[in-house]
C-alpha cells in the first residue's frame, strides 16, 4: 500500500475538490459503462491526488479514505453509495477497494459530506435546488426527456462572474451578471444566484454577503487566494457553475474558468496522423516537422494530432477504421513508427518557432487490448480466433494483479469473457474501460496529464463524457497551476454545458453545428439553419465565456465534400464546402479545418480501404466515407480552392468582427435564393459587418439596406450590381463581408 508519510512532494491535500451544485433529480454517478444505454455523463466524488502523481502507484488501502454524510436537509433519507445501477439490468462489479463515492440527493437544501483521509478530515458542500416544476411533491417535467423538458422549461440560465476590490468597504464585490436563456419560461425576478466558497478555504459561507445577485466578501475574511463558486437558478432550471479567485494580498481577481485569450484568435487544424504524409507508413515526426512551414503559411494556430502513443491499431496492417491510435498501450511514450519522443519534442519546438501550439489527443476513457496493465489482469486466454481482427476469449482473470481493479467490470460474464467481464467502450473489446473509482488508476492517468502538459500546449480529450467530471476538474487545475494558458478541448456528444465548469475551455458542437453544416451542404436544409444553431447555443446553457468549435469535419465524421457529392443535390459540392467553411470562419465560434479540406481531399485524396470490403458479416465506418481518413493529396489538388481557404484564414485573423466575441445579429435582407444564401450581422461595437455566404454553384444576388457599403472586405472588390431608394443589390460568388454603420436585428424568427 502507498506510504503516505514518505510521499513528500505534495502540492495539496486530499480534499475532494470544489463544492457542487445539483438539481433534484440529478445524480453524481459513474455507471461503469460507456454506451447509449448508460447516459452520456459520468461523475463521482473522489479524493484529490496529493503531491506529484506517480506513473505506477501502489494501490491505495480501501480503509485509507472513508466518506460519510454529515449534514443533510430535513426529511432526507439520502446516503452515499458506490456503483449504483440506475440505467439497466447490467450490474457493475465492486471489488471493494474503491476510495470514491456516488450520491443522489432526495430533498433540496444543503448537504455536507465528510472525507477522512491520511492527511486529515475534509468537508465538501453540495447545494441542491428543487427539481424542475415540483408542485405538491409531483414532478411536472421529465428529467429523462431533454426535449420535453426544454419545451416546457426552456434552457438553463447563465452567469459570468466579474469582481473588483472596493477599498471604501474593504471588500471584493462579485457581480454574477445572470441571464435567462432566450427560450426560458422564467422571468428576471425568478433568477437567483448561489455563492459558495471552496470548502478548504478559511472563508465561511456566512461571511459572503449576498444582496440580490451580487456578493461582497470582506478582505479580512480571507487568509490568502480564495476560490468562490456560483451557480444560477431560475426557479425551474439550474445553470452552469462559474469560478473566481480573490487574492487579498494583491487585491486582485483571477478567473480560472476562462479560456486562454490566445484561443479567441486561433484557427484549429486536425491531422489524422498516419495519413498526413500521403502514403501508407510514411508519416513520422520528421515529416511532420518538415510540414510546419506549410501549416504556418496556411495560418494555423493550434495543431491537433490524433494519438501518437503506441497502439495496436497503429501497427496492424489494415486495422478497422484505419490506424487511428485510440487504443493506447502506453501513456508515456510515442509509437515507434512515428519516431522517438525526442523527435516529437523537436517537432513541437518547431511548431512553437512558428507560433503554432500543439494539442495532444488524450484518450482517458479506455486503453487498448495490448496495454501491459490490462494484459496483467488476464490469467487464461482461449485459442486465437480465425478472424484477424478479433481477440481471444478471456477464460480466467488474475484477481491478484495490482491492476485488476483499474478496469470497469460487471458482475456477470459475456459471450467472450469470464466473470467479472470487463466493460468496453460501446462493447468493442479492443477498448477496455478504465475504472475511475480506483484512486491508483486516477493517479496513473493524472501522471500522464502531468507528463505531456510539460511538452504540449493543449489536450483534446477523446470521449470526455466517458470520464468523471471530478477527474477533469482535478486534471485541469494541475495544468493551469503550471501554465495559465494551457487549453482543454472536450469531445462531448451530445454537448454537455457542465463540461465548462472549470473543466474544458473549448467544446465540440457536432450534434448541432457540424451535422447541420452537412445537411446544408447536401441541400437538405436552408443555410439559415446554421445561424439558428449558433444562436441556440445561448439556450444550451454554455456561459458567454465558453468557447465552441465550428467544425465541419473531423476524423469520426464524414467529409462535407463527400456528403455533398455522394448524398446531396447541390450542383457543385466544392462550392457547398466553401460556403460551409465561410460560415465556420465568420459565425461566432472557433473555426477548425480537418487536414485536406483546404486541398479538396475528398476529390483528390487517396482513399483508405476497409478491411471488411469483401465481407458481409462485418463493416467499419470507412465504408460509409472512405475519405474521412484518406491519405493527404500533396501532389494533385484544387489550387483555387486552396487559395480560397488560405484567404479565409487570413481574413479571420485580420477582421475585427470574426471570432467568438462580436455579437451575432439577424440582419435584414431580401433574396430569391434563400435555399443557397445565408446573411447575418456581426457587431463589435464601433466595427459592424454584414456577412453574405452563398452555398450555390452560381453567384447569387442579395438586396441589403442602402446604408451598407458594397465594397467587399474579403475580396477587396465592389459587388454592387443595382441600387434603389431602400436597398442596394450585391452579387456574391461565395463569401462577401460589407462594412455598415448600423445593423438591423430582426430578432428571433420564431
Amino acid at each position: 500500500m502507498k506510504n503516505f508519510m514518505t510521499y513528500t512532494e505534495r502540492t495539496g491535500g486530499h480534499h475532494p475538490g470544489p463544492p457542487r451544485f445539483l438539481q433534484l433529480g440529478e445524480r453524481i454517478v459513474d455507471p461503469g459503462f460507456v454506451d447509449l444505454g448508460h447516459g452520456y455523463d459520468r461523475d463521482n466524488l473522489a479524493p484529490t491526488i496529493a503531491g506529484n502523481p506517480e506513473r505506477d502507484p501502489d494501490a491505495y488501502d480501501a480503509d485509507a479514505f472513508t466518506w460519510q454524510l454529515r449534514e443533510k436537509p430535513a426529511g432526507s433519507k439520502a446516503g452515499l453509495e458506490y456503483a449504483p445501477n440506475p440505467y439497466s439490468d447490467a450490474v457493475r462489479y465492486d471489488e471493494g477497494s474503491h476510495n470514491t463515492a456516488e450520491f443522489q440527493p432526495d430533498e433540496p437544501g444543503t448537504y455536507v459530506l465528510e472525507l477522512t483521509a491520511p492527511d486529515g478530515t475534509h468537508e465538501l458542500t453540495i447545494e441542491v435546488f428543487p427539481g424542475p416544476g415540483l408542485e405538491d411533491g409531483f414532478e411536472q417535467f421529465d428529467l429523462d426527456d431533454d426535449d420535453a423538458w426544454g419545451e416546457k422549461a426552456g434552457g438553463p440560465p447563465r452567469i459570468d462572474l466579474e469582481s473588483h476590490y472596493d477599498p471604501e468597504s474593504e471588500s471584493f464585490v462579485i457581480e454574477s451578471n445572470p441571464e435567462l436563456a432566450p427560450d426560458s419560461f422564467a422571468t428576471e425576478s425568478d433568477l437567483r444566484v448561489s455563492f459558495l466558497p471552496e470548502d478548504r478555504a478559511s472563508l465561511d459561507r456566512d461571511e459572503i454577503d449576498v444582496e440580490g445577485n451580487t456578493a461582497r466578501v470582506p478582505i479580512e475574511a480571507l487568509d490568502g487566494p480564495t476560490r468562490v463558486f456560483a451557480a444560477p437558478f431560475d426557479g425551474v432550471t439550474l445553470g452552469a457553475t462559474d469560478e473566481i479567485v480573490l487574492d487579498p494580498d494583491e487585491t486582485a481577481v483571477s478567473y480560472p474558468n476562462r479560456a486562454p485569450e490566445w484561443l479567441d484568435d486561433a484557427v484549429v487544424y486536425e491531422i489524422f496522423t498516419r495519413s498526413f504524409a500521403g502514403q501508407k507508413g510514411e508519416t513520422d515526426f520528421e515529416f511532420l516537422t518538415e510540414k510546419v512551414e506549410y501549416l504556418d503559411e496556411l495560418g494555423i494556430d493550434l495543431l491537433w494530432l490524433t494519438p501518437i502513443v503506441p497502439a495496436w491499431s497503429g501497427t496492424a496492417d489494415t486495422p478497422p477504421g484505419g490506424p487511428h491510435g485510440y487504443d493506447t498501450s502506453d501513456y508515456f511514450t510515442v509509437a515507434e513508427d512515428l519516431g522517438t519522443i525526442e523527435a516529437f519534442e523537436a517537432f513541437v519546438e518547431t511548431c512553437h518557432d512558428h507560433d503554432i501550439k500543439v494539442a495532444f489527443d488524450l484518450v482517458a476513457n479506455h486503453v487498448g487490448w495490448d496495454h501491459a496493465y490490462w494484459q496483467d489482469t488476464i490469467a487464461d486466454l482461449g485459442d486465437d480466433p480465425e478472424d484477424p481482427y478479433a481477440f481471444p476469449d478471456i477464460q480466467a482473470w488474475d484477481t491478484e494483479s495490482p491492476y485488476f481493479d483499474w478496469f470497469d467490470r460487471q458482475t456477470g460474464s459475456t459471450d467472450n469473457d469470464a466473470t467479472p467481464a470487463q466493460t468496453s467502450f460501446f462493447d468493442v473489446r479492443l477498448h477496455p474501460n478504465l475504472n475511475y473509482g480506483n484512486l491508483a488508476l486516477r493517479e496513473h492517468i493524472l501522471a500522464a496529464v502531468d507528463f505531456w502538459s510539460d511538452i504540449v500546449d493543449a489536450f483534446r480529450c477523446d470521449i470526455a463524457w466517458g470520464v468523471p467530471h471530478s477527474f477533469w476538474t482535478e486534471a485541469r487545475r494541475l495544468t493551469r497551476e503550471k501554465d495559465t494558458d494551457f487549453m482543454w478541448l472536450d469531445e462531448s456528444i451530445p454537448r454537455i454545458p457542465s463540461m465548462g465548469e472549470s473543466e474544458f475551455d473549448l467544446h465540440f458542437d457536432s450534434m448541432g453545428y457540424m451535422h447541420t453544416a452537412h445537411a446544408v451542404a447536401r441541400g437538405e436544409r436552408p443555410p439559415e439553419d446554421l445561424f439558428e444553431k449558433v444562436r441556440a447555443r445561448r439556450s444550451y446553457g454554455f456561459p458567454e465565456h465558453s468557447r465552441l468549435i465550428n467544425a465541419t469535419e473531423n476524423h469520426d465524421e464524414s467529409r462535407i465534400y463527400h456528403e455533398a457529392k455522394a448524398n446531396g443535390v447541390r450542383e457543385d459540392p466544392a462550392a457547398a464546402e466553401r460556403g460551409a467553411l465561410s460560415a465556420s470562419f465568420t459565425l461566432p465560434g472557433v473555426p477548425m479545418l480537418y487536414y485536406g479540406q483546404e486541398r479538396l481531399i475528398g476529390e483528390y485524396g487517396q482513399r483508405r480501404e476497409s478491411p471488411f470490403s469483401d465481407r458481409e458479416d462485418e463493416t467499419d465506418d470507412i465504408e460509409a466515407d472512405p475519405y474521412k481518413r484518406a491519405f493527404m493529396n500533396w501532389e494533385e489538388y484544387d489550387a483555387p480552392h486552396l487559395e480560397f481557404v488560405s484567404a479565409l484564414v487570413d481574413f479571420y485573423h485580420e477582421s475585427p468582427v470574426t471570432g467568438p466575441e462580436a455579437t451575432l445579429v439577424r440582419e435584414a435582407y431580401r433574396t430569391d435564393a434563400s435555399e443557397d444564401v445565408l446573411v447575418f450581422g456581426r457587431d463589435a461595437g464601433e466595427e459592424k459587418r454584414v456577412v453574405v455566404i452563398n452555398f450555390g454553384a452560381e453567384p447569387k444576388q442579395v438586396d441589403l439596406r442602402s446604408v451598407v457599403d458594397t465594397h467587399d472586405q474579403f475580396s477587396d472588390t465592389d459587388l454592387e450590381v443595382a441600387s434603389a431608394e431602400d436597398a442596394v443589390t450585391v452579387e456574391v460568388e461565395t463569401l462577401a463581408v460589407f462594412e455598415t454603420p448600423t445593423l438591423f436585428d430582426q430578432g428571433d424568427s420564431r
